[in-house]
């Protein structure tokens, strides 16, 4: 009985520790705090790339990854538009710089379980947490100056895990390509051996980070070509609107005045020939023969 009380305190105890994370109170790997992320920090501070405030790898493992994240941030071509945004050594001196230059900055994220505002939250509402919270986390920590860093987070309680690249890196490990390594990745988290699903990405995002940007094309340029498209077609459609009303007008005008005319040119002819069947007729009148006869004949009855 007294063994069955311990237990459950015990169990209280490690209910009441149990720490709820959110971005703003999770360590920083440049920061202060960075010290609660690993057991032993690295010689060089600033080689610092895993965040493990929980302890859920043992330190041995969370060194070793973090020895492949330093390979990934020197073994990778800098993109930036400036050669000092991928250098994080003295720029005096200029063999320093070459040997602390990177080029993409991978970092991991791992919680037991981060702050909800509900008890049983859906797949979907896990998923725009974790979202929210690797976005956070990497306008905090800002480990590139570019857009060329991106964050693995492990969510332990739920069993979930999400890559969020940056700008830059989005073009280079596209949504395809984060379903394709998660999914891949995910037969390690069923049996919770999160040390081999994490070395296991650290590798496939290594892979597409050396490779080819995939090729995307800009929206907004789409949406301006559409514009100016449906702009062409309107304008040409309400010319040739304008167009073919005047040209029926015109035609229907000549029309109209066309048959006028010949209504008038008809009305002319008919009074032409109305007069001269008229004095065609008076002209044949015996009448009008011989009007001295007429006259004579007259007088002499009288």
């Amino acid at each position: 009985m007294i063994l069955l009380l311990l237990l459950s305190l015990l169990k209280i105890n490690d209910i009441k520790c149990e720490v709820f994370w959110s971005a703003p109170n999770f360590p920083d790997l440049r920061g202060p705090t960075m010290d609660k992320c690993v057991t032993l920090l690295p010689r060089n501070k600033q080689q610092l790339f895993f965040c493990d405030p929980d302890h859920i790898l043992n330190n041995t493992q969370a060194l070793q990854l973090n020895a492949l994240l330093q390979e990934v941030a020197v073994g990778t071509p800098c993109h930036c538009q400036r050669r000092s945004q991928c250098t994080s050594g003295n720029e005096g001196d200029e063999k320093a710089s070459d040997q602390e230059g990177h080029g993409f900055i991978v970092s991991i994220a791992m919680v037991e379980n981060l702050q909800m505002p509900m008890h049983t939250p859906s797949d979907q509402q896990i998923k725009n947490r974790a979202d929210r919270f690797c976005k956070a986390l990497e306008g905090r920590w800002a480990l590139g100056d570019c857009g060329n860093s991106v964050i693995v987070f492990i969510w332990r309680h739920y069993g979930k895990m999400a890559i969020c690249p940056a700008r830059l890196a989005e073009k280079y490990i596209t949504l395809n390509e984060r379903i394709s390594i998660l999914s891949r990745a995910n037969k390690y988290a069923l049996t919770q051996d999160w040390y081999s699903a994490l070395n296991f990405i650290i590798k496939e995002i290594s892979m597409e980070l050396n490779g080819e940007p995939e090729p995307r094309f800009d929206t907004g340029t789409l949406s301006l070509l559409l514009s100016v498209g449906l702009a062409v077609v309107l304008t040409l459609f309400i010319t040739c609107c304008v167009c073919a009303f005047r040209c029926c007008g015109n035609v229907r005008t000549r029309e109209r005045r066309k048959s006028v005319e010949r209504a008038v040119d008809n009305l002319r002819n008919s009074v032409i020939r109305r007069g001269s069947q008229f004095r065609r007729s008076i002209s044949r009148s015996p009448k009008m023969l011989n009007p001295t006869n007429v006259f004579f004949g007259d007088a002499t009855a009288v």
